[in-house]
């Protein structure tokens, strides 16, 4: 499996059995972009779906809302997070992929969401578990760590939006708070199932 960070929010994962999108946008949809004739395209809302419409070829097949889902022998769940503001309708979608024998885990908001162990229960195990933040480093860090104690995933890949460096601040931070030593950033991150360990990696993936 190769996972690649598009544009922004935009994470690309190739893997043996299709394309799985997650959260791209108009600008990073084309007939390329879609090659694969196994696509899976993941919006966080129905909204940022119909923006994207025009962009998807008829071949791509389109997810967006909380349920449970299996395209292309890859099963998917989605489930609706309210958010910790104080609009309590406010929420957030947050979606698992599971693919050569690996569970992705896809977050966005993360400084304001809080998963119940109802929903930790129902995806289970999870191998990658990828990390949106648009939020100040510390704030990050902090949720970030919270997210891994009730989580447990082998591979964390974290994403900053808006950043264009090759290490972000919040990735600094994070590693030197586990005790981690920094690696270079890549542009893709290629896991196997083989390749995963019982320790915790982080990876320092950059924009391509």
């Amino acid at each position: 499996m190769k996972i690649s960070w598009i544009n922004d929010a935009g994470i690309r994962a190739e893997t043996s059995q299709g394309l799985i999108l997650f959260n791209h946008d108009e600008s990073t949809l084309n007939e390329s972009s879609q090659k694969d004739e196994n696509t899976i395209a993941i919006f966080l809302d129905e909204n940022l779906k119909k923006d994207a419409e025009k962009k998807l070829l008829e071949t791509t097949v389109s997810i967006f809302e909380p349920g449970e889902y299996e395209v292309n022998n890859i099963p998917i769940q989605g489930h609706a997070i309210r958010l910790n503001t104080e609009n309590l309708d406010e929420s957030v979608n947050i979606y698992s992929v599971y693919s050569e024998g690996m569970t992705i885990c896809y977050l966005n908001e993360i400084s304001k969401i809080t998963i119940p162990a109802n929903i930790t229960e129902s995806i289970g195990k999870i191998d990658i578990l990828i990390c949106l933040s648009d939020d100040s480093s510390d704030k990050s860090v902090e949720s970030i760590n919270s997210l891994l104690s009730s989580l447990d995933p082998k591979i964390l890949i974290i994403v900053e939006k808006g950043s264009n460096q090759d290490t972000s601040e919040i990735y600094q931070k994070l590693i030197k708070g586990l005790g981690h030593s920094p690696e270079d950033s890549v542009i893709n991150a290629n896991i196997t199932k083989s390749s995963i360990s019982d320790t915790l990696k982080v990876v320092n993936l950059r924009k391509s």
